[in-house]
């Protein structure tokens, strides 16, 4: 929803759907297992080119807790041999949601044939990753250092309308492009929710 928000620029939001007791009543419920919720969005799995590049980014300097991390075999589907599939899921605070899913297809085949990465900006069909971090000078100086991202925005003051109505809530957002042309908006938010 920032996402979207943020895309509005300076429109005023129009109209409020969210009913404020269920989301205190959520907030405060302890999380124990999927399995107790009528529904939870679990993960999100990005499909990638080259797993170790996204683990750079997403654990080593977003500093993200690896999980998960798998291998799994599978007859490949064209060609006679079997396909090494490694599957990783990484958390920023919780084993249930918000979990980060990378997936390489083909692991370890230097042989792979790699389709162009699309770097088609806020499109139908693309994916915007948010995170939240209180570190993000430090953490967007290591980020720019890897030569697999390209930065679409450099950090800028968002004013976003707040869930209640009340004062807006103001980010410093930045937006970049991942090893794989997954965008990904890295805020610092400067209020409260």
């Amino acid at each position: 929803m920032a996402t979207s928000i943020a895309l509005l620029g300076s429109y005023k939001c129009i109209g409020q759907t969210v009913d404020a007791q269920n989301v205190n009543r959520n907030d405060q419920m302890e999380i124990t297992q999927p399995k107790d919720f009528p529904l939870i969005f679990r993960r999100t799995t990005l499909i990638v080119r080259d797993i170790e590049k996204s683990l750079e980014l997403y654990k080593d300097i977003m500093g993200m807790e690896v999980i998960y991390d798998n291998k799994l075999t599978r007859p490949h589907k064209e060609e006679d041999r079997d396909q090494i599939v490694r599957l990783i899921f990484l958390k920023a605070t919780s084993n249930f949601n918000g979990v980060l899913g990378l997936i390489e297809y083909d692991y370890d085949n230097t042989n792979k044939t790699l389709k162009p990465i699309r770097k088609e900006g806020f499109t139908a069909q693309n994916t915007i990753l948010l995170f939240n971090s209180n570190d993000q000078d430090a953490r967007l100086k290591e980020i720019k250092k890897l030569p697999t991202i390209e930065m679409i925005k450099e950090p800028r003051l968002i004013k976003y309308p707040s869930y209640n109505g009340g004062d807006p809530i103001k980010a410093k957002v930045a937006i970049f492009y991942d090893p794989d042309g997954y965008i990904v908006e890295f805020n610092k938010l400067l209020d409260n929710l």
